[in-house]
């Protein structure tokens, strides 16, 4: 067992231990406890509750965030976990062991009363804690905390006292009007703020007079806060400056006051912190009241000017978080599997690319040591989770590509000789499901089962340019709306006539292109913008080709989902097909050189096999 003066030392030889003295370190330890990470093991999931503080002892740590991309490498001496602990919310980045690791990991209360031990310590969370969020800001600067204006939030009405109130005064404004603090002013100016935390401290404590003037226990010229300033920016502020009361003023006038509960609570509204409400349900009924808050969410996103790109990773990591938590819910009613399994993603769940208006793809992978007998349990499994995805409103798919599907349950060795089959033989049944099919993400389950069949179905496809020629051919059938004088050719029939079909004749193009140019790279992605970066990387198009398909994928995704969006305002179901009567002319101009790109690029994947 490790010495405690061992461990005692570890700490002191790093920061921001090493601003401590051993005795308050020795106090601040309690409940100190040591786990063992092999290499892969995961420490903290994305959406998860974290009470403890994890510092690294030995080995490596990784961070990645919702897109699986990496954050942050951490090594000896190290912390993480602090961000949740801080904020009190969900776990926002994944950590995984990147090679075998020892984390320490130190209990909330133990955090706090280290923190509250010595100011040094504290500030180099709060100011770690700022940082990240700064990061955070700049790597997504169209943020909705970047967006949202202070002027745009409620907050708490404005209370305040002159500055010539005694405290008594001051603490009957305060009882009266159910606030825990006010402003001071002079002459309409801010001079000072008053907190409950301030009259205990100050007051009570020190057993003052009730008549002291208030001005000698406020906080004299507190840090304000334009009301034109972003919450961003607030919430930077008030953790530099270990601040939980912010005065808003409007032309030197007070207008508000926000607490840090407010602020968080505009931060709360991310869907990491809603993947978290999803991940605590107990029953499929829960799931689907959460789920309700999905399209308020995407309309905040497209307020945020958020991109096409995150708006459907957005939605589609709620869609993982819902499928995630059926299959546990149906694990905990039927009991362990009988034999390992993966459940699979389609479709634009499959590739991170679902808007508001998505029904279900997806399928189960088992292993080869599946018996018929078995199949009831997954049956089961399949039943359950398809059951509750509906009733989340993800409908079922039309094509019944489903795990309820006994078809599209079955065993490696089964999934290997489908596509296989395929490839071989690619008929337009086989390239139909070809396509569904390239599309699978893990979920849930077991990833190897996934690594193994992706790595068969890369080196099949590679190997078969008569496969490739033959996707790209049935690609055709999916053309831009555009006439010979590049004039939108509209749908003339049924409900959606005189409008454009944004998905069918301007996503799945792109789509398309992107997965038969990731396949002849040798390469099983499933996101279509990740497909077009591997397609330039392994020399398939060029670098402008590829950004230029990015650009025209964006502008078509966006203006598909904010037309949904306005669907939805109005009480209709959202739908694909948008008028061009409701686009700006600058909007219909470069929606019209989108869908040219997307022409120039299938005429050139014509030519590539020879097809023109």
């Amino acid at each position: 067992m490790i010495e405690l003066s061992e461990i005692l030392d570890f700490f002191l030889s790093h920061p921001p231990f090493d601003q401590l003295e051993r005795e308050q370190l020795k106090d601040g330890l309690r409940g100190l406890q040591a786990e063992y990470f092999p290499k892969g093991g995961e420490i903290l999931k994305i959406g998860q509750e974290n009470h403890l503080l994890h510092v690294v002892r030995s080995g490596a740590i990784e961070l990645h965030n919702s897109d699986d991309d990496l954050v942050a490498q951490l090594g000896e001496g190290e912390c993480f976990g602090y961000i949740s602990l801080l904020s009190g919310r969900p776990v926002r980045y994944r950590a995984v062991a990147s090679e075998d690791a020892l984390v320490y990991h130190l209990p909330a209360d133990s955090f706090r009363h280290l923190r509250s031990t010595a100011a040094s310590f504290d500030h180099y969370f709060t100011e770690a804690f700022a940082e990240r969020l700064n990061m955070a800001i700049r790597d997504k600067g169209r943020s909705e905390l970047a967006a949202t204006r202070l002027g745009d939030l409620s907050g708490r009405a404005v209370v305040q006292v002159e500055s010539s109130a005694s405290v008594a005064e001051a603490a009957a404004v305060m009882t009266e009007k159910s606030v825990s603090s006010l402003l001071v002013s002079r002459d309409t100016r801010v001079v000072g703020i008053l907190t409950d935390k301030d009259l205990r401290r100050r007051v009570v404590a020190p057993r003052l007079s009730y008549d002291t003037p208030v001005t000698e226990v406020m906080t004299a010229n507190p840090t304000v806060a334009d009301h034109d300033s972003n919450v961003a920016e607030a919430l930077l502020i008030m953790m530099q400056m270990n601040i939980h009361h912010l005065p808003v003023i409007r032309d030197d006038l007070p207008v508000g006051i926000l607490t840090l509960a407010d602020l968080l609570r505009v931060e709360a509204e991310h869907p990491i912190y809603m993947v978290g409400d999803i991940l605590k349900q107990s029953n499929a009924e829960n799931i689907a009241r959460v789920s309700k808050r999905l399209p308020e969410l995407i309309q905040r996103m497209i307020s945020a000017d958020a991109t096409s790109d995150q708006i459907g990773k957005v939605v589609t990591t709620v869609t993982d978080a819902i499928t995630r938590r059926l299959i546990q819910l149906a694990i905990q009613r039927l009991g362990p599997p009988p034999v390992k399994f993966a459940w699979l993603a389609l479709g634009s769940q499959g590739r991170q690319e679902q808007s508001a208006k998505s029904d279900q793809d997806n399928a189960l992978l088992l292993e080869d040591s599946f018996l018929p007998e078995h199949d009831k349990y997954f049956e089961e499994l399949a039943r359950y989770v398809n059951d509750g995805l509906d009733a989340c409103g993800y409908v079922y798919c039309p094509g019944d590509v489903m795990a309820s599907n006994t078809r599209w349950r079955q065993p490696l060795k089964v999934w290997k000789s489908y596509f296989g089959r395929w490839i071989a033989e690619p008929e337009p049944k086989a390239l139909m499901y070809a396509n569904i099919f390239f599309d699978l993400r893990l979920v849930e389950g077991h990833g190897l089962l996934v690594t193994e069949l992706k790595d068969h179905i890369a080196q099949l496809a590679r190997k078969n340019h008569f496969f490739l020629a033959m996707m790209a051919k049935n690609a055709m059938a999916f053309q831009p709306p555009l006439g010979f004088f590049r004039q939108f050719v509209l749908d003339k029939s049924g409900e959606h006539g005189d409008s454009l079909d944004m998905k069918h004749r301007g996503v799945i193009p792109i789509v398309e292109l992107a997965r038969i140019y990731s396949l002849a790279g040798g390469e099983v992605r499933v996101n279509s913008r990740r497909r077009l970066k591997s397609a330039v990387k392994t020399g398939q198009i060029t670098d402008g080709t590829g950004r230029s398909l990015e650009d025209a994928l964006e502008l078509i995704d966006f203006i598909r989902m904010s037309h949904q969006w306005e669907e939805m305002k109005n009480g209709l179901p959202p739908s694909n097909f948008v008028p061009p009567k409701f686009l700006s002319p600058l909007q219909r101009q470069h929606l019209k050189a989108a869908f040219n790109v997307v022409r120039t690029a299938q005429a050139a994947l014509l030519n590539r096999f020879g097809l023109s």
